[in-house]
């Protein structure tokens, strides 16, 4: 699929608005019209460059146990450009992996064709990275109207004629760069503030040049987060499951550095994204994107004046210019624009391998100094997502998303909906459902707040408990484990009250977790035993739910996690800590952990060890206990088939190397009790052989329980050790 980013894409000539509460202060407006005199001037003093680039791609995804990577991919070039000559592009450096599946590395497919798209002509001040080949049209065309075509998700430029009607401006900071000659630069900030919630708008810091007026670096990030069925969606896409909406990406932030050379031109030095894609609640995937120029030789005449940007070219002209650049030698690809063609020859080396393990290429996601921003240049991106301007306020309902549906021997089916309301700077949003085996409602409602640093969530409900939350019992697989098989690991209390979560914004690594609570807990009965296995032997029945106290609680849970590697052909470890507490009816304190390891044997092998444990003190409701069994604690065995207020587990895996598809052995050793008579002595264990697919993404465990109870049992689960 083509990968396409925009750093500063284009708006559709309108008329200015002649709006005068666009411009915050006088010097927001003297820095606008200068920018925007600027970019109706081309600079061809420029007659040569040369730069090496270095690009990388990563694309993870995000799960309990631990993150993965499933794609990533790095490139090194060497640029040699000319004009109105063949610019040179020699290929120094490539590879590219699936780690989840095939994580030995590989030559990029169509890389002679993608590497001419690195290129740029310094007369363009719109720069267009990636590679798009497969498109005749060109994504950077100033004269398309992104506001006319549906599918068109291109940013509407601050800059562009007429964008006050989009953006509201004022100036920020300003910086002096003191050079050793005593010539000094002035920078100034222009904040853009965006008008409407439109992913397509953007809200941003620009750092212009006070004497060229050119825009030296840029960060921004779009006014809300990218939702396929407001920004995409045609009416075939409303058969998409409910369970996977909402479709949304995040950007964290986008950025475009610039880099004085021979004290004139400003040369494009660093392009970053950091985004996340999220489907539904359960799927997120990190994107990040780094291109690094550097080491520049940049010729020209340095006292040649700017010169008017030429009229927009007419189809007709942009198809003669095309014809003629392809037909002016062999091997050559053309990238056009406006009337004009940029002739590129891309070089490879006989040794394509060679390519692979170059020293040129940048670092893989994953490894050590994994970055091409250095931490200073960190820091001071950070700083700046703080500062930028805000979402504006705005009423934005959303129609209602039917088709939340889940199965327990509880509710039996449950049936519901979820909306949300955005305000921009806030979100409401609440869920209702209705069980069928007893017509008990379950609503929540909550208030959200998200900054740079955390997302914050005031709520209030009544609904159905888990008293596991990480066992995801009341999620998609264990429904579709307790319809079908009569199977349900899950236990389960009523609870009503508020809460306040605290947790990193889903740009972020997910590290922690805080919830604050003070709910009323009761008792869940038990009200059926329908399931297609109960229909078929009626001796198939449910287990019992457990008897939970009844407790007026206040009480606080926080959660710290940690995880280093996430290449498989690497050592990779995660850890996680809860500790918990409550006061109210019952007075307790609890502490738990889980330690993961996982990593090589040999050539063809390997292995993981997990372990894990909690105690507590105090007196500890029935619903607050520790319960083991199911395939996330003890393969093997049945939900809650041992518990109390302390536990041990452990477990071992073994399986072939390739995590495409694994064949793998494994066993389990677990015990909880009360905490004063907890011991290591006769564990429920479990062994088994499993199957797995993306590196534990998607597991299939056969697993005998070898002690009492003893039986036999199939598990389908995701997110495994190996």
């Amino acid at each position: 699929m083509p990968f396409v980013i925009l750093v500063t894409a284009v708006l559709a000539v309108q008329s200015p608005s002649g709006d005068s509460s666009a411009y915050l202060d006088a010097a927001a407006r003297r820095l606008v019209a200068a920018a925007r005199s600027r970019r109706e001037t081309i600079d061809r003093s420029i007659t040569a460059y040369r730069t090496t680039v270095r690009e990388r791609i990563g694309v993870g995804i995000r799960a309990l146990r631990r993150d993965r990577m499933l794609y990533r991919r790095e490139l090194a070039l060497r640029i040699d450009w000319r004009r109105d000559s063949i610019a040179q592009i020699t290929v120094i450096g490539a590879r590219q992996a699936v780690p989840a599946a095939v994580p030995r590395p590989t030559l990029p497919k169509d890389l002679k064709r993608d590497a001419g798209h690195y290129a740029f002509d310094p007369a363009d001040d719109r720069l267009t990275i990636g590679f798009n080949a497969s498109r005749g049209d060109n994504p950077g065309d100033s004269t398309r109207d992104s506001t006319r075509e549906k599918h068109d998700i291109a940013f509407q430029h601050p800059l562009a004629p007429g964008s006050e009607a989009n953006y509201r401006f004022a100036t920020g900071d300003s910086s002096v760069v003191v050079f050793a000659n005593g010539r000094t630069i002035t920078l100034r900030e222009l904040r853009v503030i965006p008008r409407r919630l439109d992913f397509r708008l953007v809200s941003g810091s620009f750092w212009i040049d006070e004497e060229s007026h050119a825009v030296v670096r840029a960060l921004i990030r779009p006014a809300r987060p990218f939702d396929f069925e407001q920004d995409l969606a045609d009416e075939d896409d409303k058969d998409i499951p409910g369970f996977v909406k909402p479709i949304r990406a995040e950007v964290r932030f986008l950025t475009i550095d610039y880099g004085l050379w021979s004290g004139r031109w400003w040369m494009p030095r660093l392009i970053a994204m950091d985004a996340v894609a999220t489907a539904g609640s359960f799927l997120q995937m990190p994107v990040r994107y780094e291109l690094l120029y550097d080491e520049y030789e940049v010729s020209g005449d340095t006292a040649l004046p700017r010169a008017p940007r030429p009229p927009a070219a007419t189809a007709e002209q942009d198809s003669i210019a095309r014809a003629a650049c392809h037909a002016r030698e062999e091997g050559i690809s053309c990238k056009c624009r406006n009337g004009h063609c940029l002739a590129v020859r891309v070089n490879m080396p006989a040794d394509t391998a060679a390519l692979i393990s170059s020293t040129a290429l940048p670092p893989s996601f994953g490894s050590t100094n994994d970055t091409l921003i250095s931490q200073g240049e960190m820091e001071e991106l950070t700083r700046g997502l703080g500062k930028l301007p805000g979402a504006p306020w705005q009423f934005k309902a959303r129609p209602p998303r039917w088709g939340l549906a889940r199965y327990n021997r509880v509710e039996g089916l449950s049936l519901g909906a979820r909306g949300e309301l955005d305000l921009g700077r806030l979100r409401l949003d609440g869920a209702g459902r209705i069980a069928t085996s007893d017509g008990h409602p379950d609503l929540a409602a909550g208030l959200v707040r998200e900054t740079g640093a955390a997302r914050v969530r005031v709520a209030g409900y009544w609904r159905l408990a888990a008293v596991d939350p990480a066992a995801r019992s009341l999620g998609l697989g264990n429904s579709l484990g307790a319809l079908l098989l009569g199977r349900d690991d899950g236990d389960y209390f009523r609870a009503a009250g508020v809460e306040l979560s605290i947790v990193p914004p889903v740009t972020l690594p997910q590290r922690f977790s805080l919830r604050l609570y003070a709910e009323r807990q009761r008792r869940a009965v038990q009200r059926t035993d329908f399931s297609f296995a109960h229909a078929i032997h009626e001796d198939h029945v449910f287990r019992p739910n457990i008897t939970a106290d009844s407790a007026d609680q206040i009480g606080a849970v926080l959660t710290v996690r940690a995880q280093r590697g996430i290449d498989p052909e690497h050592v990779q470890m995660s850890t996680d800590v809860t500790l918990d507490g409550g006061a109210g009816t019952f007075g307790f304190a609890r502490a738990s952990g889980t330690w993961r390891v996982s990593t090589p044997v040999g050539k063809t092998l390997a292995a993981a060890m997990e372990l894990g444990g909690g105690m507590s003190a105090g007196r500890v409701p029935v619903q607050s206990d520790w319960y083991l069994g199911g395939p996330g604690t003890l393969r093997g065995y049945g939900g809650g088939v041992t518990s109390g207020d302390a536990f041990w587990r452990a477990r071992a895996e073994l399986a072939n190397r390739w995590p495409a598809a694994r064949v793998v052995l494994f066993a389990d050793v677990g015990r909880a009790a009360l905490r004063d008579h907890l011991s290591l002595a006769r564990p429920l264990a479990g062994v088994g052989v499993g199957a797995s697919f993306l590196d534990g993404l998607v597991r299939l465990d056969l697993a005998r329980a070898v002690r009492t109870p003893t039986g036999w049992r199939l598990d389908f689960y995701t997110d495994a050790a190996l």
